[in-house]
């Protein structure tokens, strides 16, 4: 205990900003009030995203939202709005349509929107307060909710952490600091700071000599965005000039501007599953963090992007020990100021008959594709069943508006409490149909049977 409080202490010290950011005037509190939601899913402040990244994805976070609340979006899909209040509890969410501009978050056109600054100030008024809940508590989210407080002289709180500290927190680099100095140098994989091409290049020539499959990663980004996987037969008989200009092609055709430190590191092989630890981080007065559920995450390709996740099957053992450190890592985040939804990414190794190999990935310091339906489930249907499969599966060669899909979909969308489908985003995306849903049966083998028919039926192998 006394090591952790240590741990904590030091980084305050090195970074005072990641409390002190929390400073936008007497009206604003880190927190959740008793007024309505203002809910903002807007993954474009994520580095290498930008305002079509997520295609309908922005409409997840609408699933936390309940009656009085507003939604506020980039453009409306009438179809799934309609599919959202048919449930209980949301026949009164109001959504809001900010504009198509790719250029600035959706925080920021709402604060250069008087229309959309009255409509805020008013409902804060009304209700002597109101509550931001976005996707990722940003500086524009913070200064959103000081304008407001401004304008109404009401309370807004925001439901996440500080902008610095959000900053921190989905930094990889930084993260595998932490681990580092919470569990242990080995509790990650062999990971490097790079400030530099020349750099970059050297440490993945010298990491290639030992590992069959390594890494290059833009640290500030999310999910699979900025993920470089190499092998060794990439590098091998190529000059370090050579790897220098390769690195730099791959890194800047995903959207990278030249920024540095980069992450080198190897990619683990031996890999059995990439489990999640999914976290509630309280105000520390109001208790520890709580590891609310451990998802193993299907991903696909070397850049490992996520496609789904399911209940953890691993060993109670592995299970525990995941859970012990994903809880001690949390609680230094809250102990420097974290408050909110934050999850783990980790993978394990299966080495013969010795014990599991924990190796943390990463910190999602945001909602997730996990904590989101996850946390909905929970709220609207009190519980959720021993089933639970989460999906976002993208077909290339479907082509369906949001009333196909759900037509399709007829008879798999149960009222709640039953098993069946529950969407979470329309099927916008910029090819294809995204699917994103999750399927809740007695078991996992039946939610997954759920989504196989789903998929067959989105196939066109089924109603219409």
């Amino acid at each position: 205990m006394h090591k952790l409080r240590a741990i904590a202490e030091a980084l305050r010290a090195d970074e005072p900003a990641l409390v002190s950011s929390l400073d936008f005037g007497p009206f604003v509190t880190q927190g959740c009030g008793s007024g309505p939601a203002v809910i903002i899913g807007d993954a474009s402040e994520i580095s290498l995203f930008n305002a079509t990244s997520g295609g309908g994805l922005e409409y997840r976070m609408s699933l936390l939202a309940h009656g009085g609340d507003i939604v506020v979006v980039r453009q409306r899909d009438h179809d799934f709005e309609d599919y959202l209040t048919s449930q209980p509890g949301m026949a009164d969410v109001t959504f809001l349509e900010i504009g198509r501009s790719r250029q600035t978050s959706i925080a920021h056109l709402a604060r250069m929107t008087p229309w959309v600054i009255d409509r805020l100030v008013r409902m804060a008024i009304m209700h002597g307060g109101l509550t931001l809940k976005a996707y990722i508590t940003t500086g524009h989210i913070w200064r959103l909710a000081q304008q407001i407080g401004e304008v109404a002289q009401t309370p807004i709180h925001v439901c996440g952490p500080s902008p610095r500290l959000a900053q921190r927190a989905n930094d990889k680099l930084w993260f595998a600091d932490l681990v580092h100095r919470v569990v242990g140098p080995a509790a990650t994989p062999p990971t490097f700071f790079s400030y530099g091409p020349a750099a970059t290049a050297a440490l993945v020539a010298q990491i290639s000599r030992t590992a069959e499959r390594l890494v290059v990663k833009v640290p500030d980004s999310a999910g699979s965005a900025g993920n470089i996987g190499l092998r060794r037969a990439d590098i091998e008989g190529r000059s370090l000039s050579d790897v220098r200009g390769f690195l730099l092609d791959r890194l800047r055709g995903c959207g990278w501007a030249d920024t540095y430190p980069v992450l080198v590191g190897v990619w683990d092989a031996d890999v059995v599953c990439s489990p999640s630890a999914q976290l509630w981080i309280p105000d520390i007065s109001d208790g520890p963090p709580v590891c609310d559920g451990l998802f193993e995450q299907s991903v696909v390709g070397v850049e490992g992007r996520f496609v789904g996740a399911t209940r953890s099957s691993l060993p109670e053992s592995t299970q525990a020990a995941l859970a012990d450190q994903a809880v001690r890592l949390a609680g230094i985040l809250q102990d420097i100021g974290y408050f909110g939804r934050c999850s783990l990414d980790a993978v394990i190794q299966r080495r013969g008959s010795g014990p599991d190999v924990i190796h943390w990935i990463e910190c999602n310091g945001r909602w997730g594709g996990v904590s989101t339906p996850l946390t909905a489930l929970r709220s609207r249907w009190g519980t959720v069943p021993d089933g639970l499969v989460i999906t976002q599966a993208n077909l290339p060669d479907v082509h369906l508006t949001t009333a196909e899909v759900l037509g399709r979909l007829e008879g798999l969308l149960p009222a709640p409490g039953e098993p069946g489908m529950m969407l979470t985003a329309p099927p916008r995306a910029s090819s294809g149909t995204l699917f994103s849903a999750c399927a809740v049966a007695g078991s996992d083998d039946a939610a997954q049977a759920l989504i196989a028919e789903a998929l067959a039926r989105l196939r066109g192998a089924g109603p219409a």
